[in-house]
């Protein structure tokens, strides 16, 4: 069963006052029957409102829905454009794209958004009489969420404004400066441990979706690794391991791989929120045969599907392709690339029915719509996907956990090599061979390639690692795109910021 994260009218509470200035008393008078943010957080239903309201900002246009897969993918070497893509895209896979970039002013929003709306459930949930243990989680929601919007800026732009408190405006405040990337990432870590030590361990079946100690211990791990806090990461994902060896039916790999990327699988059985995916964005259709998706809106009555099936779909917009070196990257007998791309001799499903795939290529396949199973619904125009998006996987915790072990090269860890062959395993690939530290980062590198394909993960792991311009040659300038630039918006806006190096 999905959460759907209907938003109550919230997303008009937390702008409300942005844009009133009368100065006569009778109409700065309080309408009784309106919500305001005076008015609005006075009861433990009121909380739900608002932390369910800072989990749909991820499921905006801005993020999930739409920009955030484009650009963290378009700026992979993992697809190339088409023509169809739109004009701000094909600039991001070239990489001719500037700080007028839409794509990044719209992902830039988006996650301030989501910081907002978590200001504004952790400013005002403690004023709540009595306490309860549900306020003390919806609190724990809301500082993992502030905790990965904070991750997502400051993994992408370095040192951001931080704001921490409620805001009536949607991007950074027009006064602030930058705080530093160290400071931002002890805000991520603040918050994470906070989250971690009050979320709960699991939820009902109809809450499935909010964010858990596991969620929290997952990203904290991940911050750390980012950090190149190589010790403190590998502690704290082997403390997941740990958990999925006491208890494997809880959380651990799945056995099909396949499904990590669909809602159902080739029986009909409902494969969201397994026990491999430790966070993911949630979307929902009218009755899980595919989700209606509003362009650009989030509140009541809006649709809570994703356009990315439909983007990447070759039935609809065939935006964008597997990139011809996503392709080589997977040698034949690696059963993930069949996986995630349809290929020459496929089979698939438009409109439920078995179908030869018709082309010589090879097309994006995951989180499509037109598998064995699925509803087929990738034919119909405009109609969103209902598949979520999965943020953390288990899988992911086990290469980062060899990462962190790994050290970048210096240490040759068994237990790195272990966590590793244990992903190569599920598909029936044999374990690794390596005779030195080297030569294991190397097959890190190459497994986080293969495993976490299209999942708006490569982009990251190529700048920290420094090999862009080995992998996007003649594109990725070293000095320059291992971070993106500042909204010029943002900059025009206040006079305070910086803009980051090599995009001035």
């Amino acid at each position: 069963m999905k959460l759907s994260f209907i938003k109550v009218g919230l997303a008009t509470v937390l702008t409300f006052g942005a844009f009133s200035s009368c100065s006569d008393d009778f109409l700065n008078e309080t309408n009784p029957n309106q919500l305001s943010l005076d008015t609005f957080f006075k009861n433990e239903s009121d909380a739900l409102a608002a932390v369910n309201s800072a989990y749909g900002a991820l499921q905006r246009f801005d993020l999930y829905k739409r920009k955030y897969f484009f650009l963290h993918d378009l700026l992979s070497d993992e697809l190339r454009g088409n023509d169809p893509l739109y004009a701000d895209g094909q600039t991001l896979v070239a990489y001719t794209f500037n700080s007028s970039s839409e794509t990044v002013l719209d992902v830039w929003r988006g996650l301030y958004r989501g910081v907002q709306r978590c200001n504004y459930v952790l400013d005002n949930v403690d004023k709540i009489e009595p306490q309860s243990d549900l306020l003390k989680r919806i609190k724990a929601e809301a500082q993992f969420l502030r905790g990965f919007y904070y991750f997502e800026l400051v993994s992408n732009w370095g040192g951001v404004p931080l704001e921490l408190s409620s805001s009536t405006f949607e991007s950074a405040s027009a006064t602030k400066t930058r705080a530093s990337a160290q400071e931002v990432w002890a805000q991520v870590e603040k918050d994470l441990q906070a989250a971690e030590a009050a979320l709960p361990d699991t939820y009902p079946t109809a809450e499935k979706g909010r964010a858990t100690k596991w969620s929290a211990k997952a990203l904290l791990g991940k911050a750390y690794l980012f950090e190149k806090k190589y010790p403190q990461a590998a502690a704290k994902l082997k403390e997941i391991i740990d958990e999925s060896r006491a208890n494997p039916n809880k959380i651990g790999l799945v056995d099909n791989y396949r499904a990590n990327a669909v809602e159902t699988d080739a029986t009909g059985q409902y494969v969201e929120f397994n026990k491999e995916s430790l966070f993911e964005v949630s979307f929902a259709g009218p009755d899980r045969t595919g989700g209606f998706a509003n362009w650009n809106d989030d509140g009541n009555g809006i649709g809570e599907g994703t356009f990315r099936a439909i983007e990447y779909g070759i039935t609809i917009f065939a935006n964008t392709s597997p990139s011809l070196a996503m392709v080589d990257a997977y040698p034949d007998s690696d059963p993930r690339k069949r996986m995630n791309m349809w290929g020459p001799g496929a089979t698939w499903y438009p409109n439920k029915v078995a179908t030869p795939y018709p082309r010589n290529d090879w097309q994006h396949k995951k989180y499509s719509n037109l598998d064995v199973g699925s509803s087929g619904d990738d034919t119909q125009n405009f109609n969103g996907s209902s598949i979520n998006m999965r943020v953390i996987r288990y899988a992911d915790v086990l290469l980062m956990y060899a990462e962190a072990l790994n050290a970048a090269g210096q240490t040759l860890s068994a237990e790195a090599v272990a966590a590793v062959n244990q992903v190569r395993a599920r598909v029936n690939l044999p374990g690794i061979t390596v005779s030195n530290g080297q030569q294991l980062f190397q097959a890190i590198i190459n497994e986080r390639r293969l495993e976490l394909a299209f999942e708006q993960i490569r982009r990251r792991d190529i700048a920290r690692w420094g090999i862009g311009p080995q992998v996007l040659p003649g594109r990725f300038v070293a000095g320059k795109h291992e971070l993106l630039p500042i909204p010029q918006q943002e900059l025009d806006l206040n006079p305070g910021l910086e803009q980051n190096p090599g995009w001035q």
